[in-house]
């Protein structure tokens, strides 16, 4: 399948363009800033790893800050325009053009993330971290595979729906889930292995290991689960495209 530059650029503009001029989307990684500076100051510093009970302030303020802007706003930035575009008509304009799947996937995907990688990184600091302590070349690589799942689950969302308010809908669950996973592993011990399998549960796994004594090691289910859900998610993607289009 061969590509078109020209069409990724415009595609890319386009995408640039109904993120930014939408609100509702911009608000997720503001939210997930002002969470985290938030949490950072109303939080009491702990440290506990005695007696079966471990946690650390910093990790699941870190953790919560970046599933909130991965899984919230990912999910947002890619489903809303989608759904935005479906309602405005400014699709039907690329698909007559012979857009093919692979120059609407770069296109769409590089815009988000432009936006959310930089978010990620700010985080950091926000949270109270240094970049020395997150293993940043290890965080950087996780936290990009988890927004490239983010954003083709929202692109698969924004396929299978009509407009905004069906994708909203959609949306909400699956967002909740996700981000409930940093808070459900830390006081739910029964559920925590199977929120394991789970691509916010690795990236809640990575932040705990962080601040661990040893620091961070990857491990063959984080990398397993990770590279399941990026195939599969990626796989479902082209399915529905495939089968739905992108205007159906």
């Amino acid at each position: 399948m061969s590509l078109s530059l020209r069409k990724i650029k415009a595609i890319t503009g386009m995408k640039f363009q109904t993120i930014l001029s939408n609100t509702s989307i911009m608000l997720g990684p503001i939210l997930s800033i002002g969470f985290v500076i938030a949490m950072r100051n109303l939080m009491p510093e702990v440290d506990v790893n005695e007696e079966g009970v471990i946690f650390s302030t910093n990790a699941f303020i870190l953790s919560f800050g970046l599933v909130f802007n991965i899984a919230i706003s990912g999910i947002s930035m890619s489903s809303g325009p989608l759904a935005e575009e479906k309602e405005k008509n400014t699709l039907r304009v690329l698909m007559t053009s012979s857009v093919s799947g692979l120059d609407y996937l770069i296109g769409t995907l590089i815009p988000p993330l432009f936006l959310l990688i930089p978010v990620n990184i700010l985080i950091i600091p926000i949270s109270g971290t240094s970049f020395s302590d997150v293993q940043f070349g290890s965080f950087l690589i996780m936290t990009t595979i988890a927004s490239l799942i983010s954003l083709l689950i929202g692109y698969i969302i924004g396929i299978y729906t009509k407009d905004q308010t069906q994708t909203s809908l959609f949306t909400m669950p699956v967002t909740l889930l996700l981000t409930s996973v940093p808070a459900v592993k830390q006081f739910q011990a029964g559920l925590a292995r199977y929120l394991d399998y789970s691509y916010t549960g690795v990236l809640t796994n990575f932040t705990a290991g962080v601040f661990s004594e040893g620091g961070y090691q990857w491990n063959l289910i984080d990398s397993s689960v990770l590279a399941a859900w990026l195939a599969i998610s990626l796989a479902l993607f082209i399915y529905a495209y495939r089968k739905n289009g992108i205007d159906g």
